[in-house]
Protein backbone atom coordinates (compact mmCIF):
# COMPACT_ATOMS: atom_id res chain seq x y z
CA UNK A 1 0.00 0.00 0.00
CA UNK A 2 1.62 3.45 -0.38
CA UNK A 3 1.84 6.00 1.61
CA UNK A 4 -0.80 8.73 2.26
CA UNK A 5 -0.39 11.26 0.88
CA UNK A 6 -3.26 14.08 1.62
CA UNK A 7 -5.17 15.36 -1.59
CA UNK A 8 -6.14 19.16 -1.74
CA UNK A 9 -8.77 20.28 -2.29
CA UNK A 10 -9.63 19.78 -5.72
CA UNK A 11 -10.67 24.20 -6.42
CA UNK A 12 -7.78 24.52 -3.90
CA UNK A 13 -9.73 27.71 -2.08
CA UNK A 14 -7.69 30.58 -0.36
CA UNK A 15 -9.55 29.82 3.05
CA UNK A 16 -8.49 26.22 4.01
CA UNK A 17 -11.90 25.46 5.77
CA UNK A 18 -13.81 26.53 2.44
CA UNK A 19 -14.91 23.00 1.07
CA UNK A 20 -15.70 23.83 -2.41
CA UNK A 21 -15.73 21.13 -4.74
CA UNK A 22 -16.72 18.50 -1.61
CA UNK A 23 -19.31 16.31 -1.59
CA UNK A 24 -20.86 15.15 1.83
CA UNK A 25 -23.68 12.77 3.26
CA UNK A 26 -25.06 13.86 6.62
CA UNK A 27 -27.00 11.29 7.75
CA UNK A 28 -29.58 11.90 11.03
CA UNK A 29 -29.64 15.16 9.01
CA UNK A 30 -33.83 15.30 9.98
CA UNK A 31 -32.70 16.17 13.98
CA UNK A 32 -31.12 19.27 15.22
CA UNK A 33 -27.52 18.99 15.17
CA UNK A 34 -27.51 16.80 11.86
CA UNK A 35 -29.34 19.66 10.22
CA UNK A 36 -26.96 22.67 11.95
CA UNK A 37 -24.22 20.19 10.05
CA UNK A 38 -25.73 20.11 7.07
CA UNK A 39 -26.00 23.60 6.88
CA UNK A 40 -22.63 25.07 7.73
CA UNK A 41 -21.10 22.22 5.68
CA UNK A 42 -23.46 24.28 2.68
CA UNK A 43 -22.38 27.57 4.08
CA UNK A 44 -18.40 26.58 3.44
CA UNK A 45 -19.36 25.57 -0.42
CA UNK A 46 -19.88 21.58 -0.07
CA UNK A 47 -22.80 20.05 -2.06
CA UNK A 48 -24.49 18.05 0.92
CA UNK A 49 -26.33 15.17 0.71
CA UNK A 50 -29.11 15.03 3.55
CA UNK A 51 -30.77 11.53 4.78
CA UNK A 52 -32.95 10.44 7.55
CA UNK A 53 -31.62 8.14 10.72
CA UNK A 54 -35.14 6.06 9.82
CA UNK A 55 -37.79 5.73 7.26
CA UNK A 56 -41.07 7.10 7.84
CA UNK A 57 -42.96 10.25 6.72
CA UNK A 58 -42.09 12.53 8.96
CA UNK A 59 -38.26 11.80 8.19
CA UNK A 60 -39.12 12.68 4.95
CA UNK A 61 -40.98 15.68 5.92
CA UNK A 62 -37.45 16.56 7.76
CA UNK A 63 -34.62 15.86 5.16
CA UNK A 64 -36.58 17.38 2.52
CA UNK A 65 -36.58 20.76 4.71
CA UNK A 66 -33.07 20.61 4.89
CA UNK A 67 -32.44 20.14 1.39
CA UNK A 68 -34.68 23.18 0.83
CA UNK A 69 -32.29 24.84 2.69
CA UNK A 70 -29.16 23.68 1.40
CA UNK A 71 -30.72 24.19 -1.60
CA UNK A 72 -31.67 28.50 -0.96
CA UNK A 73 -27.96 28.54 -0.42
CA UNK A 74 -27.15 27.61 -3.74
CA UNK A 75 -25.47 24.32 -3.49
CA UNK A 76 -26.39 20.87 -5.25
CA UNK A 77 -28.17 18.43 -3.00
CA UNK A 78 -30.32 15.52 -2.72
CA UNK A 79 -32.82 14.04 0.12
CA UNK A 80 -32.61 10.42 0.83
CA UNK A 81 -34.71 8.56 3.49
CA UNK A 82 -32.84 5.33 4.83
CA UNK A 83 -32.75 2.93 7.58
CA UNK A 84 -29.37 3.86 8.21
CA UNK A 85 -28.93 0.41 10.40
CA UNK A 86 -29.77 -1.75 6.85
CA UNK A 87 -26.41 -2.07 5.18
CA UNK A 88 -28.94 -2.26 1.78
CA UNK A 89 -30.25 0.60 2.84
CA UNK A 90 -27.18 2.39 3.23
CA UNK A 91 -25.14 1.31 0.26
CA UNK A 92 -27.72 2.23 -2.05
CA UNK A 93 -27.58 5.90 -0.38
CA UNK A 94 -24.20 6.06 -0.84
CA UNK A 95 -24.37 5.07 -4.15
CA UNK A 96 -27.39 7.95 -4.73
CA UNK A 97 -25.00 10.23 -3.47
CA UNK A 98 -21.91 9.78 -5.43
CA UNK A 99 -24.35 9.34 -8.68
CA UNK A 100 -26.50 12.69 -8.54
CA UNK A 101 -23.39 14.59 -6.74
CA UNK A 102 -20.53 13.01 -8.32
CA UNK A 103 -18.59 11.98 -5.28
CA UNK A 104 -18.20 11.15 -1.87
CA UNK A 105 -15.51 13.20 0.88
CA UNK A 106 -17.15 13.61 4.17
CA UNK A 107 -19.63 11.40 6.32
CA UNK A 108 -21.38 12.98 9.24
CA UNK A 109 -22.85 10.48 11.57
CA UNK A 110 -25.60 12.33 13.54
CA UNK A 111 -27.49 9.20 14.38
CA UNK A 112 -29.38 9.48 17.69
CA UNK A 113 -31.88 8.14 19.13
CA UNK A 114 -31.98 8.99 22.79
CA UNK A 115 -33.45 7.06 25.08
CA UNK A 116 -33.79 7.62 29.29
CA UNK A 117 -35.00 4.31 31.43
CA UNK A 118 -33.90 2.38 34.12
CA UNK A 119 -32.01 -0.93 32.91
CA UNK A 120 -34.89 -2.87 35.13
CA UNK A 121 -37.70 -1.41 32.60
CA UNK A 122 -35.60 -2.32 29.31
CA UNK A 123 -36.37 -5.49 27.27
CA UNK A 124 -33.83 -7.28 24.88
CA UNK A 125 -35.79 -5.72 22.22
CA UNK A 126 -35.26 -2.33 23.43
CA UNK A 127 -31.19 -3.06 23.56
CA UNK A 128 -31.51 -3.89 20.29
CA UNK A 129 -33.54 -1.14 18.76
CA UNK A 130 -31.13 1.77 20.52
CA UNK A 131 -28.08 -0.43 19.65
CA UNK A 132 -29.02 -0.79 16.35
CA UNK A 133 -29.98 3.69 15.82
CA UNK A 134 -27.06 4.55 17.86
CA UNK A 135 -24.16 2.06 16.97
CA UNK A 136 -24.92 -0.26 14.29
CA UNK A 137 -25.87 2.63 11.64
CA UNK A 138 -23.11 4.52 12.25
CA UNK A 139 -20.94 1.35 11.84
CA UNK A 140 -22.76 0.35 8.27
CA UNK A 141 -22.46 4.22 7.11
CA UNK A 142 -18.89 4.34 7.61
CA UNK A 143 -17.96 0.99 6.64
CA UNK A 144 -20.08 2.60 2.98
CA UNK A 145 -18.44 5.80 3.26
CA UNK A 146 -14.77 4.20 3.32
CA UNK A 147 -15.23 1.83 0.71
CA UNK A 148 -15.81 4.74 -1.73
CA UNK A 149 -13.45 7.06 -0.02
CA UNK A 150 -10.34 4.64 -0.24
CA UNK A 151 -10.45 4.28 -4.03
CA UNK A 152 -10.29 7.82 -4.14
CA UNK A 153 -7.53 8.22 -1.36
CA UNK A 154 -9.18 10.83 1.00
CA UNK A 155 -11.93 11.26 3.11
CA UNK A 156 -13.28 12.40 6.50
CA UNK A 157 -15.58 10.90 8.35
CA UNK A 158 -17.14 12.58 11.47
CA UNK A 159 -19.58 11.03 14.19
CA UNK A 160 -21.38 13.21 16.61
CA UNK A 161 -21.38 11.48 19.84
CA UNK A 162 -23.17 11.93 23.23
CA UNK A 163 -21.21 13.30 25.95
CA UNK A 164 -23.64 11.00 27.98
CA UNK A 165 -20.72 8.30 26.60
CA UNK A 166 -18.19 9.69 28.70
CA UNK A 167 -19.77 11.51 32.05
CA UNK A 168 -22.35 8.11 33.85
CA UNK A 169 -25.86 9.16 34.33
CA UNK A 170 -28.29 7.27 35.93
CA UNK A 171 -31.41 6.03 33.52
CA UNK A 172 -28.93 6.15 30.32
CA UNK A 173 -26.68 2.74 30.19
CA UNK A 174 -28.24 1.09 26.97
CA UNK A 175 -28.15 4.93 24.83
CA UNK A 176 -24.45 5.85 26.80
CA UNK A 177 -23.47 2.03 26.09
CA UNK A 178 -23.86 2.56 22.15
CA UNK A 179 -22.04 6.47 22.33
CA UNK A 180 -19.12 4.70 24.26
CA UNK A 181 -19.14 1.95 21.41
CA UNK A 182 -18.97 4.85 18.73
CA UNK A 183 -15.91 6.56 20.01
CA UNK A 184 -14.26 2.87 20.50
CA UNK A 185 -14.99 2.78 16.81
CA UNK A 186 -13.69 5.96 16.08
CA UNK A 187 -10.39 5.41 17.44
CA UNK A 188 -9.70 1.76 16.04
CA UNK A 189 -11.18 3.24 12.24
CA UNK A 190 -8.86 6.29 12.81
CA UNK A 191 -6.06 3.52 12.41
CA UNK A 192 -7.50 1.10 10.05
CA UNK A 193 -7.96 4.08 7.70
CA UNK A 194 -4.82 6.43 8.23
CA UNK A 195 -3.15 4.99 5.44
CA UNK A 196 -5.97 5.63 2.66
CA UNK A 197 -6.31 9.46 3.06
CA UNK A 198 -9.27 9.32 5.71
CA UNK A 199 -9.45 10.65 8.91
CA UNK A 200 -12.17 10.15 11.59
CA UNK A 201 -13.04 11.75 14.42
CA UNK A 202 -15.85 12.20 16.77
CA UNK A 203 -18.13 15.27 18.29
CA UNK A 204 -18.58 14.97 21.81
CA UNK A 205 -21.49 16.72 21.94
CA UNK A 206 -23.44 17.98 25.38
CA UNK A 207 -26.62 17.92 26.11
CA UNK A 208 -28.40 20.42 23.72
CA UNK A 209 -31.32 22.65 23.11
CA UNK A 210 -34.56 20.68 21.74
CA UNK A 211 -32.67 17.25 22.68
CA UNK A 212 -35.26 14.34 22.77
CA UNK A 213 -35.98 13.36 26.45
CA UNK A 214 -33.35 15.85 27.77
CA UNK A 215 -33.36 19.42 26.39
CA UNK A 216 -37.12 19.62 25.54
CA UNK A 217 -38.82 19.84 28.80
CA UNK A 218 -38.18 23.50 30.41
CA UNK A 219 -37.43 22.08 33.97
CA UNK A 220 -34.86 19.35 33.04
CA UNK A 221 -33.25 21.85 30.91
CA UNK A 222 -33.18 24.19 33.88
CA UNK A 223 -31.98 21.04 36.44
CA UNK A 224 -29.17 20.37 33.39
CA UNK A 225 -28.31 23.57 32.96
CA UNK A 226 -27.85 23.95 36.99
CA UNK A 227 -24.87 21.41 36.97
CA UNK A 228 -23.11 22.38 34.13
CA UNK A 229 -20.08 24.87 33.75
CA UNK A 230 -20.89 26.69 31.84
CA UNK A 231 -24.69 26.95 33.09
CA UNK A 232 -26.44 26.20 29.97
CA UNK A 233 -26.83 23.57 27.51
CA UNK A 234 -25.47 22.98 24.09
CA UNK A 235 -27.43 24.89 20.91
CA UNK A 236 -27.65 22.85 18.51
CA UNK A 237 -25.93 25.73 15.69
CA UNK A 238 -22.67 25.73 17.87
CA UNK A 239 -21.94 21.68 16.15
CA UNK A 240 -21.48 23.62 13.02
CA UNK A 241 -18.28 25.22 13.15
CA UNK A 242 -16.43 22.20 14.18
CA UNK A 243 -17.96 19.77 11.42
CA UNK A 244 -16.51 21.86 9.63
CA UNK A 245 -13.39 22.00 10.77
CA UNK A 246 -12.88 18.53 10.89
CA UNK A 247 -14.32 18.11 7.56
CA UNK A 248 -11.40 20.75 6.50
CA UNK A 249 -8.16 19.52 4.46
CA UNK A 250 -5.91 19.18 7.80
CA UNK A 251 -4.91 15.71 7.12
CA UNK A 252 -3.40 14.82 10.63
CA UNK A 253 -5.92 15.35 12.79
CA UNK A 254 -7.44 11.82 13.47
CA UNK A 255 -8.78 9.56 16.09
CA UNK A 256 -9.40 12.53 18.49
CA UNK A 257 -12.82 12.97 20.65
CA UNK A 258 -13.39 17.04 20.45
CA UNK A 259 -15.55 18.10 23.39
CA UNK A 260 -18.49 20.23 22.49
CA UNK A 261 -20.01 20.37 25.97
CA UNK A 262 -19.19 23.21 27.78
CA UNK A 263 -17.11 22.09 29.77
CA UNK A 264 -19.17 19.06 31.22
CA UNK A 265 -16.55 16.21 30.64
CA UNK A 266 -13.08 18.24 31.31
CA UNK A 267 -12.60 16.48 34.85
CA UNK A 268 -13.37 13.55 33.14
Amino acid sequence: MSDFVPTPNPEEPEDPFLLKGRVALVVGAGDPLGRAAAVALAEAGADVAVASLRAGPQEVVRVNSVANEIWSLGRANVAITLDASDANSVDAAVARTTSELGGLDILINAADLPVAAPLDELTPEDWHAILAANLLAPAMTARAAARVMTINGYGRIINLVSVLAARGVANTSSYAAAHAGVLAMTRSLSQELARSGITVNALQVGIYEGQHGFGDDPETVRQVARMLPAKALVKPEDVGPAVVALAADSGFITGEIVALDGAATARV
